[in-house]
This record gives C-alpha cells, sequence and structure tokens, in this order.
C-alpha cells in the first residue's frame, strides 16, 4: 500500500494520536457520489469490488428478489438493494448501492478495543487492518450503518475499503471505474458537492449533501 504511518490521522484504542502537520495539509478529503437516476442496477461495481478485492462470496438461491447476495458479507463489501413500490399503478424500483459510508467520526472506530485495528487516512478513508482484529465485533455494534460483517472462517471484520490501494496512487474505486453509466462519481469533497449542485433540487439537494459530508463520504443526489 502506498500510503504510510504519516498519512493516518486515527486509530483505533489510541489516545492522543496526532499526525504531523505536514500529513494532514496534503491531503484532501475524498467523497463518493451516486446518480441513482443513472444506475441501472446491472451489478456492475457489485462484479469489480469482488475482482479487485479477490473475494468470491458463497453461491446463493433465487428467493424471489433481484437482490443477490441479498445483504453484506464479509465477503461481499458492496450490495445492489433493490426496493419494489407502485408508481402510477405501474411497478418501479429504487435502486440503492450499499456498502460503507466512510464517516467522517467513525463509530466503529470508537467502539474497536483492538489498537489500530481500524485505521482513519488524512484523506477521510476508513479501513480496517484485520491482522489487528481480534473478532469481538464491537465495530458492527457501533456502526449506525450496520455495515462490518465477520468473517467465520477467519473471525475477522471486513468491509469496504473505498479502494484505498488505488487511491492512494491516484486512482479511482474500482465500482466508479467499470459503472457503465458513470453513475458513481469520486473526487474531493467540494468537488462532489459542487456537482450535486447540478441536481435536480439543485441548492436544496446542495445542503441536505453539505450536512451528510459533514458525516459520510457517500452520497445519492437525483441529477436532472
Amino acid at each position: 500500500m502506498a500510503y504510510q504511518s504519516q498519512d493516518i490521522i486515527r486509530r483505533s484504542a489510541t489516545n492522543g494520536f496526532t499526525p504531523p502537520p505536514q500529513a494532514r495539509d496534503h491531503q484532501r478529503e475524498v467523497a463518493k457520489l451516486i446518480d441513482v437516476t443513472t444506475c441501472i442496477g446491472c451489478k456492475g461495481c457489485q462484479v469489480a469490488c469482488s475482482e479487485w478485492n479477490d473475494i468470491r462470496d458463497e453461491v446463493g438461491h433465487n428467493i424471489g428478489v433481484y437482490d443477490n447476495p441479498t445483504d453484506l458479507t464479509a465477503k461481499s463489501w458492496t450490495v445492489m438493494r433493490f426496493s419494489e413500490v407502485e408508481e402510477n399503478g405501474k411497478l418501479a424500483w429504487l435502486i440503492r448501492k450499499d456498502g460503507c459510508m466512510h464517516c467522517a467520526d467513525p463509530g466503529c472506530l470508537k467502539a474497536c478495543p483492538s489498537a489500530g485495528a481500524i485505521i482513519q487516512y488524512a484523506n477521510g478513508i476508513v479501513d480496517f487492518q484485520s491482522e489487528q482484529c481480534i473478532g469481538c465485533g464491537y465495530c458492527i455494534a457501533g456502526c449506525p450503518f450496520n455495515v462490518p460483517r465477520l468473517n467465520k472462517e477467519d473471525n475477522r471484520a471486513y468491509k469496504c475499503t473505498l479502494c484505498v490501494d488505488r487511491v492512494s496512487v491516484g486512482q479511482e474505486p474500482a465500482c466508479v471505474k467499470t459503472c457503465p453509466t458513470g453513475a458513481i462519481h469520486f473526487g474531493s469533497k467540494s468537488d462532489m458537492l459542487t456537482l450535486a449542485g447540478g441536481t435536480r433540487g439543485g441548492a436544496e439537494v446542495a445542503r441536505v449533501l453539505r450536512r451528510l459530508a459533514s458525516t459520510t463520504r457517500k452520497a445519492w443526489a437525483a441529477p436532472t
């Protein structure tokens, strides 16, 4: 991984950790914005996540829904969720890409009792260091979005890393790169807020996303 220890601003179960000023200054905060009106639910992002991170989930079974898998797992860090709704007498799908929100103040990091098992980089990405994980599950309890999952094989927690290994060398996350409709946007938090300003509802959407951006690094919007 290209990131070094000086790029880390927070570690779990470590009090008073303060990085040198230069480590904070050169890292821009990043964020991801998802255009739900452009998303076609192809699950390309799911496949890209699995391929890049070399994770293979168990083969599931068709249970009458398009969701597959039906939930996040230790080997499925991104899942597409489909909600069936009735609109003007017709069936419609509400599609949402689910995964880690990379919170500005991560509940998982604050709950973790193992030193350095969860870290936050200067650009805001929250990453799990599996070799330090003790399998207590506190990160799951501390996450307001119910994202981390324990792997039954090694009793360690896993989640989306926002492809920190790619971002650290100037590349975009695998899900962003593979999206065929360009529905997933990635860049600096300020750029994503500017992009959100051009969405349907304009100023109101931007206001809501500014509030959301103060707590997470992933948001959804519906451009005009």
